[in-house]
């Protein structure tokens, strides 16, 4: 008889405990790949979306923390602090600054918490600053009172070209004069209105949320933004897209910190469930093994059999847990999607992929095995003498 078939028929033994040791770990290989998953998709998700999407390199805005300025530029939060207006002028002039964007961009709730629609003041500068701006109806802005729809909100709003939107906030009236295809991005959610009347709604006249830029050479970001900033008054500040995507990332950092917890305690229980198992195994066999010493069977043999059944179940119960942690990590995004983070982006929270998958098998894995070198350890300092003589 083999190693591997006494193994598996000591596990028969006791079924019920040998299934539940591996839902333990079945368990954790499943938390580490949601975990895994959600960690990487929403780091993409946010870079995806605050950096390839806008077009933009760098931002001008009065908030000195980064986190502050990556709420008030994606959020729509209305700060007390603003740009000057008169602050376009002085980028337009820089010779390396391609488009210059001034924007006002705010967000309102409506009485009953049910729904925030977020307003964005923009110029014709954003038709050459955004690399997929393109209108499915219609067009630019035709007068004061024009607005473009997002793709989303026209299809809640269920309006056209020419229809006619009243915002009760504002007791206000606005004609269609545009729609934009679904980009899957915040601007699908978006009401684009012409700066001069978001001002004006808001009462921030010449007060801007930021200035976008885009350079005409990547290349040339980190001497560029040296030099805006030297020309900037001390209370202003020029944020790279990766800087903002940075502070947006860490509103997610004590979520991160939770999920990790979560699943470093599952991969703990299941630590302990192993070594149970395999020393509770050890310990009802204890004569068994004395007569294999007995026989000849040295401490080399026992860890060989111990390792044997630990593997079978690690095996198998990583390899469930890793492929359902890839199944179900899309609910977990849309609930922490819905409950847990500051800033959604558009993309996929989750990005289960084979590779997170693996990982989460081999660190299972790996700690499954680990785990069965002290029972193995026990079995090899029975002594059969006393063994045999006690029973």
């Amino acid at each position: 008889m083999t190693y591997m078939k006494v193994a598996i028929s000591n596990l028969r033994r006791n079924p019920v405990r040998s299934v539940l040791t591996g839902l333990s770990l079945a368990v954790s290989a499943a938390t580490l790949c949601v975990v895994l998953s959600l960690d990487r998709g929403y780091t993409r998700a946010v870079t995806e979306e605050l950096v390839a999407k806008t077009g933009v390199h760098m931002y001008i805005t009065k908030e000195g923390c980064p986190i502050e300025a990556a709420s008030v530029i994606a959020q729509g939060g209305l700060s007390p602090l603003y740009v000057a207006e008169d602050m376009t002028h002085k980028v337009s002039a820089v010779p390396e600054v391609d488009v210059v964007l001034p924007f006002k961009l705010f967000a309102i709730t409506t009485e009953d918490g049910s729904r925030t629609d977020i307003f964005m003041g923009i110029t014709k500068e954003i038709e050459k600053i955004k690399p997929e701006w393109r209108y499915e109806k219609g067009g630019w802005f035709t007068s004061d009172t024009s607005v473009i729809l997002g793709g989303e909100m026209a299809r809640i709003e269920n309006l056209g070209i020419g229809d006619k939107m009243y915002s009760e906030h504002f007791d206000r009236e606005f004609v269609v004069a545009g729609i934009l295809p679904r980009y899957y991005s915040q601007d699908d959610g978006t009401f684009f209105i012409p700066l001069k009347t978001a001002q004006e709604l808001v009462d921030r006249q010449g007060k801007l949320s930021a200035i976008a830029i885009k350079l005409k050479d990547i290349s040339t970001l980190d001497a560029t933004r040296n030099q805006i900033r030297a020309s900037m008054p001390p209370d202003y500040y020029v944020l790279g897209s990766k800087e903002l995507g940075e502070g947006i990332l860490e509103f997610f950092g004590s979520t991160r910190v939770v999920l990790y917890i979560m699943a470093g305690v599952a991969i703990l229980i299941s630590i302990f469930s192993i070594v149970n198992t395999m020393l509770m195994a050890v310990l009802e066999r204890r004569r068994e093994i004395a007569y294999l010493k007995c026989v000849g069977a040295g401490a080399g043999d026992l860890l060989h059999l111990i390792s044997l059944e630990t593997l079978v179940i690690c095996i198998t119960a990583s390899a469930a847990g890793a492929i359902t942690g890839s199944f179900i990590s899309p609910i977990f995004g849309r609930i922490m999607r819905r409950y847990l983070i500051a800033f959604v982006p558009s993309g996929s929270i989750s990005q289960p992929d084979f590779a997170i998958a693996l990982v989460s098998f081999i660190i299972c894995l790996v700690v499954g095995v680990a785990c069965s070198l002290y029972p193995a350890f026990r079995a090899s300092r029975i002594v059969p003498m006393e063994v045999l003589r006690n029973e």
